[in-house]
């Protein structure tokens, strides 16, 4: 009995590979942008914290110093909170990116499974008539001869 052999299977391996990998890299990007996402949160507690620490001295002198270096490490924090937003913003349209590859990743993949299962159904349906035809060649072998087709008395 004949066995059914995709001739594209080794293509089909190939692109679930590439699908694969695809899903990998989205998952490292969303790793990568949960991680910006912690920096910019722990940037913005630190700018808290110290604007909190100028205001706890209200009504207390403070001096032109003091205030200067806040104001420096203030800047200093704005502009890398804005340079990891500027990152985060570029991870996330890679992301989209990514996402749009998977998804003609997942329709090379399906096209090919679906031309799979065609082509494994066609082959059933001709190895089904085959093996109809057979049944019915032995079954008029059996009981016809094959020399006068007709009926050989039991």
């Amino acid at each position: 009995m004949a066995v059914f052999k995709f001739r594209l299977a080794f293509v089909l391996l190939y692109r679930e590979r590439v699908k694969q990998e695809k899903q990998w890299e989205i998952e490292v990007l969303i790793g990568a942008r949960r991680h910006i996402e912690e920096e910019i949160k722990a940037l913005d507690d630190g700018l808290l914290s110290a604007a909190d620490a100028i205001a706890g001295k209200e009504g207390q002198i403070i001096s032109a110093r003091h205030l200067r270096l806040y104001g420096s490490y203030a800047y200093q924090v704005i502009q890398r909170i804005q340079d990891r937003q500027r990152a985060l913003k570029k991870c996330e349209e890679d992301i989209v990116f990514k996402r749009q590859e998977l998804i003609e990743a997942t329709r090379a993949v399906k096209a090919l499974e679906q031309l799979r299962a065609r082509l494994e159904e066609r082959f059933r349906r001709e190895r089904n008539k085959e093996e109809q035809k057979f049944a019915d060649e032995i079954s008029r072998r059996k009981f016809a001869n094959p020399d006068t087709w007709k009926k050989i008395p039991r």
